[in-house]
């Protein structure tokens, strides 16, 4: 097949997901950006599910030590298991999408890194106009680089409106575990805060559910997640995984990947939120895209 010999002239790409592509609202937008992808530019490809950061070292090198030509690596937990095998594998390309602050001066390894700090500063803000009791919840997985400054700069954004504001920050340990979340989110729903910001990936389901038969009210993560959710979600976040992915694509074929941090922030289109905003008054929606503008256009800084 003529299409199968193209692809395989251009060589095969592969991508490492922490869970599985099918199910929850980080790797399926993720993946079909990378499928998207990789159909548009030919290149032959493969994928890895459920890929833990334990293990990633060892699954880069089967796939360096196979040919594969680039590899993504769909999240900021996988930083530390490229630094370690790029250097072994100076013709293979690795890539990494979420967060990255350094590349450790490898011309091998590439990164798009969302500006957590803005979209945590924004979230929270959102959180702490919405909270009838000034009270807020942010529920993460494990202690990823991302999720560690997403949790900083939230807590920043809702004092930056709501000064006395309180927010409970758990990291529940697992990116998978729906029952733990939800076990999570009904205690902190308890103790009274009213507006949940789930940040666990395959796991927010169980974040989603408790908000949902609980009263509370939550920011869908990722991607519109509104129609599973509509009595609790206000908004969703939605980041623009197919730019980042198709940009990965066309410098691949270019052969132009060499070690540069490309930022997915406000400013390029790297993410934005759904609208209209349900369950706040028309206001809050006004005035969380408004600082939106000023962050994109450097008028304001969530620092």
């Amino acid at each position: 097949m003529p299409g199968a010999t193209r692809a395989e002239e251009k060589g095969e790409v592969a991508a490492l997901f922490t869970g599985a592509v099918t199910q929850g609202n980080w790797d399926p937008p993720g993946y079909a950006a990378f499928d998207k992808m990789v159909k548009k530019y030919g290149f032959k490809s493969s994928y890895i599910e459920h890929a833990t950061y334990e293990k990633a070292p060892a699954l880069l090198r089967q796939l360096a030590s196979r040919g594969v030509k680039m590899i993504i690596c769909h999240s900021s937990g996988y930083s530390a298991a490229i630094q370690e095998v790029a250097k072994e594998f100076p013709d293979v390309q690795f890539v990494l999408y979420s967060y990255a602050a350094s590349t450790g001066g490898l011309k091998n390894y590439t990164a798009w890194s969302v500006n957590w700090d803005e979209y945590g500063f924004v979230q929270g803000a959102i959180a702490a106009a919405a909270s009838k009791n000034k009270h807020i919840a942010i529920i993460s997985g494990e202690e990823i680089p991302s999720a560690k400054r997403t949790h900083e700069y939230t807590l920043r954004g809702a004092k930056a409106l709501v000064p006395d504001i309180k927010m409970d920050a758990v990291f529940t340990g697992s990116f998978t575990d729906v029952a733990k979340a939800k076990e999570v989110a009904t205690g902190v729903i308890l103790r009274g805060a009213d507006v949940l910001l789930p940040s666990s990936d395959l796991a927010d389901a169980g974040i989603q559910q408790a908000a949902d038969e609980e009263g509370a009210h939550t920011i869908g993560a990722y991607m519109d997640q509104s129609a599973s959710y509509p009595n609790a979600i206000i908004t969703s976040t939605v980041l623009n995984f197919d730019k980042a992915y198709d940009q990965m694509g066309q410098l691949m074929t270019d052969g132009k990947l060499d070690g540069t941090i490309y930022q997915m922030d406000l400013a390029n289109d790297g993410w934005t939120l759904t609208k209209p905003f349900k369950h706040v008054d028309a206001k809050v929606e006004t005035d969380v895209f408004a600082l939106m503008d000023k962050l994109a256009k450097g008028e304001t800084k969530p620092d």
